[in-house]
């Protein structure tokens, strides 16, 4: 059965971005991060420039997309006039810019050698402003169209993992059971969705001393019966991901075991209790990293307690103990919880939901029971 989406509609992300580029005092924004165009236009092609001024947005493509831009822009609701250039980039950007004299760049997007262009070449004339992460935080609050989405991708896993965990028994490798979970995540996307689906990122599958290396990638490694077995996982529809990790035990948690899961269970609630709106992101990392700190293991959990997901796997905000007092959450900031302790040489055990910040407090867009053993 085919599941029906919200159409996107980017109208009111384009006022959102014209207010946020005119809070940093300059006149336009050239904009080559392509997952902020993306969100601004609706367009997700591989080659675009966009410019933002406070009465104008435009996107500049090649022929390639020619028929493709026009098509995705209507469909979004954007409003953003469409010019085909190549080598003659910078000279179409320089003629909408008469009036203008500073112009920002996205620092995080743009090269050294972009930057020598367009300061040297293409606009010669103007005050070239480096700005950091203007639009990425606006769009870390997402809208209900996004949210529509990053929950499809969510269910997309989850499916797949209830198809797909009993195999764990049957002493898969790593390699194997991330290869069979991944096929049936692009199957359930083939078969739920008409839009675009695929994964999220590549599937760590990290089992018994494995679990112990928090990025590891799946290897020929056979699970054993007890192993305790990491899996983090992500699904893609129409462009927005998911991110989930649950972790099993092929067989019955010994003792240990069970202390090492009840102890990231709990870091994990508490955590995702101290997600709510207004508070400052590093208070969930804080939340979550005491309660492992008081099991003893503070110098086994280390890595930030989360990270914003949307059009990106990783986006802001930035969910650490060194978030600065602009991570805030508002109603609709998508982020992850996912703490870890991690016992070199033994085992690990990460838990990972993606929630979203509501007035009510933190929702868990990811579902996938926690029972660990298989």
């Amino acid at each position: 059965m085919l599941v029906s989406l919200p159409p996107v509609s980017v109208a009111r992300r384009e006022a959102r971005a014209q207010a946020a580029v005119a809070a940093t005092n300059t006149d336009a924004m050239i904009v080559t991060g392509l997952s902020n165009i993306r969100w601004l236009t609706g367009f997700a092609g591989s080659n675009a420039t966009v410019l933002l001024t406070d009465d104008r947005i435009t996107l500049f493509t090649d022929s390639r997309y020619a028929d493709r831009a026009p098509r995705e822009l209507a469909e979004a609701g954007s409003s953003a006039e469409i010019v085909i250039a190549r080598a003659d980039l910078g000279a179409r950007i320089a003629e909408r810019l008469d009036g203008a004299s500073t112009v920002a760049l996205e620092a995080e997007y743009v090269t050294w050698m972009q930057q020598r262009d367009i300061a040297g070449r293409w606009l010669p004339d103007h005050e070239i402003v480096a700005t950091g992460e203007v639009l990425d935080r606006v769009r870390a609050v997402k809208d209900e169209a996004e949210l529509a989405r990053i929950r499809a991708a969510a269910d997309l896993v989850d499916d797949a993992l209830r198809t797909i965990t009993p195999m764990l028994r049957d002493q898969p490798t790593e390699r194997a059971f991330a290869a069979a979970l991944e096929a049936q995540i692009r199957a359930n996307g083939a078969a739920a969705h008409t839009v675009e689906t695929n994964l999220g990122f590549d599937t760590i599958v990290a089992s018994g001393p494995n679990g112990a290396i928090p990025h590891h990638a799946p290897v020929e490694r056979v699970i054993e019966p007890g192993d305790l077995v990491i899996v983090d996982v992500g699904g893609r529809v129409d462009g927005y991901r998911s991110d989930m990790t649950r972790t099993f035990c092929v067989g019955s948690l010994t003792a240990d075991q069970a202390r090492h899961y009840d102890t990231v269970i709990a870091a994990q609630q508490a955590g995702v209790d101290a997600m709510v709106v207004g508070a400052e992101t590093n208070a969930v990392d804080r939340a979550a990293r005491s309660v492992i700190a008081d099991a003893g293991w503070a110098d086994s959990f280390t890595h930030g307690t989360g990270h914003g997901v949307g059009l990106d796997i990783h986006e802001l905000p930035r969910v650490a103990a060194t978030s600065g007092a602009d991570d805030v959450y508002e109603a609709g900031t998508v982020a992850t919880v996912e703490p870890g302790v991690y016992l070199r040489g033994l085992a690990g055990v990460r838990i990972e939901d993606t929630c979203v910040a509501t007035i009510d407090g933190a929702e868990r867009l990811t579902s996938f029971p926690k029972d660990p053993e298989i």
